[in-house]
């Protein structure tokens, strides 16, 4: 009962649960770097529709590109049948808890440094070459 009245206490003060270490690594990353940050939501073992995305959109040599060199790139990946150590599942789950709540698969979501959501990336709703602009315009923003 006892920590149950301490826990609404700090409750009531704003208190937040504390970021994971890699999605505080992330952060850091992000602010040393001076890069946005890309999280890419997926699910390895049992989301065709995440392959397909992968391999025709995010593994182009363009895309891939400007992922792997103008952004902190992060696979957020919910597996059905692979074992995640502990820290990445709890990085995962704040991740998605922050910026997938509908819970999409796949889904590539572009963030500054306090997880603030600067561009959010459906599959299919636009092309690759326009997803290549919008990267390169993000860049551009987050040099600034």
């Amino acid at each position: 009962m006892k920590l149950l009245i301490l826990l609404s206490i700090f409750a009531g003060f704003g208190l937040k649960a504390s970021t994971p270490a890699i999605s505080a690594g992330l952060q850091e990353k992000s602010k040393t770097e001076k890069k946005y940050i890309a999280v890419y939501f997926c699910g390895s073992d049992w989301c065709a529709v995440c392959h397909k995305y992968k391999k025709e959109t995010l593994e182009t040599p363009a895309i891939d590109s400007l992922l792997q060199n103008d952004f902190i790139y992060y696979t957020a990946d919910f597996p059905q049948r692979a074992k995640l150590a502990k820290e990445v599942v709890e990085s995962n789950e704040f991740l998605a808890e922050k910026l997938n709540k509908g819970g999409i698969f796949p889904l590539l979501v572009i963030t500054d440094s306090d997880f603030d959501i600067k561009h959010i990336f459906k599959r299919g709703a636009i092309s690759n070459e326009e997803m290549i602009g919008i990267l390169n315009k993000l860049k551009e923003t987050c040099n600034k």
